[in-house]
């Protein structure tokens, strides 16, 4: 079996393994830990018109979200050719210049959206490896601003920075 056959056999695999996951049972209750907030296990089928109706009029009133039903909607995987369009910027880019793929593939690089929220430790994380740069090299280099980012998740976060430095002095 040559590479392309058992990537096409392992994608069919993945997508069986995610449509078996979507015809789960689902978990729904509330987050809290107060014993008396049980979760109830609710079948993952679509409810009649009429039911739909109602719980329609019921979410209008209800304030408490936290124990409201989030139906799950996987991503499909990618497909070979995503999968070797990917595999080809990764090489030419080391993952730095990593195009989003509507397809899912785990263990991939993907463009990482920079927020409020996410750009302090992104900047720590350019400094640090700016500090190393410079231990290395005898350079003098100072962090500037911060471009873009990718990130691989695994068992953690691989994070592809991209950012810009000046020379100092």
């Amino acid at each position: 079996m040559d590479l392309d056959d058992r990537i096409v056999q392992l994608e069919k695999e993945k997508q069986e393994t995610l449509e078996q996951h979507a015809k789960r049972s689902c978990v729904r209750g509330n987050t809290s830990s107060s014993e008396e907030d049980e979760e109830k296990v609710v079948e993952d089928t679509a409810a009649s018109d009429e039911e739909e109706e109602e719980e329609e009029t019921e979410d209008d009133t209800d304030s408490d979200s936290d124990s409201e039903y989030v139906p799950f909607t996987p991503r499909r995987l990618m497909t070979d050719e995503e999968i070797r369009e990917h595999r080809r910027q990764v090489a030419e880019s080391n993952g730095f210049d990593v195009d989003w793929f509507e397809g899912i593939l785990p263990g991939s690089i993907k463009p990482y959206t920079l927020t409020e929220a996410n750009r302090p430790p992104l900047i720590d994380f350019s400094k640090q490896a700016l500090k190393v740069y410079n231990e290395s090299n005898n350079t003098t280099f100072i962090f500037d601003k911060l471009i873009k980012s990718n990130a691989q998740c695994v068992a953690g976060t691989m994070f592809y920075i991209t950012f810009g430095a000046l020379m100092s002095g």
